[in-house]
């Protein structure tokens, strides 16, 4: 039997980007390049208005390179979020706390979470935008963001009753984010973001 003359071409799938973990050493850089000059874009600008080009021509590559990395700019703007955020518990490890009552202790760790949105008020409004993104990654990462921040509370209540620490995490991770979206929209001062917070600590920590 003869065979057709022409075959209907087979769809294209999307390739997904390499995980950092199987790249080389050159390829790390080269995302990690990414990610920098997207996070220094932001320190300026809006999520909305910076462009994927203007990310790739400060790392230094092509477009084409940067969408070999990020099939996305929601995806990669989720990484840039998850690397800032994962200076928390850096900053707890490299500056300790203070000796003091637990309730104190996890009170400074969340006041200096507070300072940097408040710093870098994008942050917070980029937080919104991937909170109602659809795509999977997005949310994987945001929540690899709450696991940065967990880690670095649950620093703040060491030696705390593990079931109460986590307990207590889980309230404020839920008082924060509420607020902080409230605040990035408008709807309450920083000093309410506080005194929820604070309220929800005092309530949660004995002592």
């Amino acid at each position: 039997m003869l065979e057709p003359l022409t075959r209907p071409a087979p769809a294209r799938s999307e390739q997904a980007p390499p995980h950092p973990a199987t790249m080389t050493p050159r390829q790390r850089a080269r995302r990690d390049r990414l990610i920098e000059a997207a996070l220094a874009l932001l320190e300026t600008q809006e999520y909305e208005t910076v462009q994927v080009k203007e990310v790739a021509d400060r790392a230094g590559v092509s477009l084409g390179t940067l969408y070999n990395y990020f099939s996305s700019k929601e995806r990669l703007f989720a990484e840039v979020l998850v690397r800032w955020a994962d200076n928390l518990p850096t900053n707890v490890r490299s500056r300790p706390l203070k000796a003091a009552p637990p309730a104190d202790r996890l009170r400074e760790a969340v006041h200096r979470a507070l300072r940097a949105f408040e710093r870098r008020p994008q942050m917070a409004r980029l937080v919104n935008v991937l909170v109602m993104s659809t795509d999977p990654l997005a949310g994987e990462l945001l929540a690899r963001m709450d696991r940065s921040t967990t880690d670095a509370y649950m620093l703040a209540l060491a030696g705390t009753d593990p079931d109460l620490a986590r307990r207590t995490v889980s309230l404020v991770n839920a008082v924060f984010s509420v607020s902080l979206r409230e605040w990035s929209l408008g709807r309450i001062t920083m000093n309410e973001v506080y005194d929820r917070l604070g309220t929800a600590i005092t309530t949660a920590v004995p002592g």
